[in-house]
C-alpha cells in the first residue's frame, strides 16, 4: 500500500511564480514515479480549507503559513482530476488533516501485516513507524528520498517512533507554529527521553532532574499536553471506506487522453498512452 500526503503540492512553489499548470506537471512526474513503485493499493490524501479538529483546540495552530495561491488551489482541483482519471483513490475530510487519514489507513493495513509506504517530506510522519510501515521521506522532489524505518530512524535522530511526538511536544515545531519549552532545545529533549523513555515517565519522576531543569519544565505541563496533542496524528479517522478499498483502478484511456490534450501534457502522453497502448494523438 502507498499513501501519499498531498500537502507537499503546497511545497512545490508555495509563491506567486506559477505560472499555467506548473504544479500540476510537476505533482505528475513525481507521481508518476511512485506509480511505477506502487503495486495493487494506493490513496493520496488532501487537507481541507475548512477548520480542523485540532485548530479548533489551538487557534494559532499553522498560523504564519504563507497563503497558498489560488493558482496552486486551481491546480489542486486538476491533479484530482488526473487522479480520478488515472484510477486512483484520493480523499480529503472535513475536520482532519491529511497525514489523521493517512495514520487511520496505515494502522488498519499494518494491524493486517500488509507492508505499506508513506511518501511525504512531512517529519511528523516518523511516529506512525513500525515494522510494516516505511516513511519515504521526501528531501528533494524523488531525487533524494530516505527510506525511514526504526533503524534509520535510531540512526540519524537517536529516536524511536513512540518517541517522535514527545521529542516535538519539547522542542516545539516552527512549521505548525508549536511552542516548545523554553529553554529546552534538541540535545537536551533527546537526554531526558534517554533516560526516561518519554514524558509520561519524565513527568512523574521530575524530582530526579537537576532543578534548572525542573524549573523549566513544570510550569509548561499544559503547553507539553497541548503539544502531544496536535503533534500526534489521529489514527481514529470515522472513514468511509478501509484499505482495501484503495485498490488502483484502470485507466480510462479516453478521458485520460483528453486530458493530456487539454492541459498540453506531452510527456505524460508519450509515456502513459503512446508507448503503451499505440495511441494516436488527437
Amino acid at each position: 500500500t502507498a499513501l501519499i500526503y498531498l500537502d507537499d503540492i503546497n511545497n512545490i512553489e508555495n509563491n506567486n511564480n506559477l505560472n499555467n499548470f506548473d504544479a500540476l506537471m510537476i505533482f505528475i512526474n513525481m507521481f508518476e514515479k511512485i506509480l511505477e513503485k506502487t503495486q495493487n493499493h494506493i490513496l493520496v490524501a488532501f487537507d481541507t480549507q475548512g477548520k480542523t479538529k485540532k485548530k479548533e483546540i489551538y487557534l494559532d495552530y499553522k498560523k504564519g503559513r504563507p497563503l497558498i495561491p489560488q493558482l496552486l488551489i486551481d491546480q489542486i482541483v486538476l491533479v484530482q482530476e488526473y487522479l480520478k482519471i488515472s484510477g486512483v483513490k484520493y480523499h480529503y475530510q472535513t475536520g482532519y488533516e491529511a497525514d489523521d487519514i493517512i495514520g487511520t489507513i496505515a494502522q488498519q493495513a499494518s494491524s493486517q501485516q500488509i507492508i505499506t509506504d508513506i511518501y511525504s517530506s512531512d517529519h511528523d510522519f516518523l511516529q506512525l513507524i513500525n515494522d510494516y510501515v516505511t516513511i519515504r521521506l521526501i528531501r528533494k522532489g524523488l531525487t533524494n528520498v530516505s527510506d525511514f524505518d526504526t533503524k534509520l530512524l535510531q540512526k540519524e535522530y537517536q529516536l524511536k517512533p513512540e518517541q517522535i511526538v514527545d521529542f516535538k511536544s519539547m522542542i516545539g515545531d516552527n512549521s505548525d507554529n508549536i511552542i516548545g519549552i523554553p529553554g529546552i532545545g534538541p540535545k537536551t529533549a533527546l537526554k531526558l527521553l534517554h533516560k526516561f523513555n518519554n514524558l509520561d515517565n519524565l513527568l512523574i519522576n521530575l524530582k530526579q532532574i537537576p532543578d534548572n531543569l525542573r524549573n523549566k519544565i513544570e510550569p509548561f505541563k499544559d503547553r507539553i499536553n497541548l503539544n502531544r496533542s496536535l503533534i500526534t496524528i489521529d489514527k481514529t479517522v470515522p472513514l468511509s471506506f478501509d484499505y482495501t478499498q484503495t485498490y488502483k483502478e484502470n485507466i480510462n484511456l479516453n478521458l485520460l487522453l483528453n486530458f493530456c490534450n487539454k492541459y498540453n501534457l506531452n510527456r505524460l502522453y508519450n509515456k502513459k498512452i503512446k508507448t503503451n497502448y499505440n495511441f494516436s494523438k488527437l
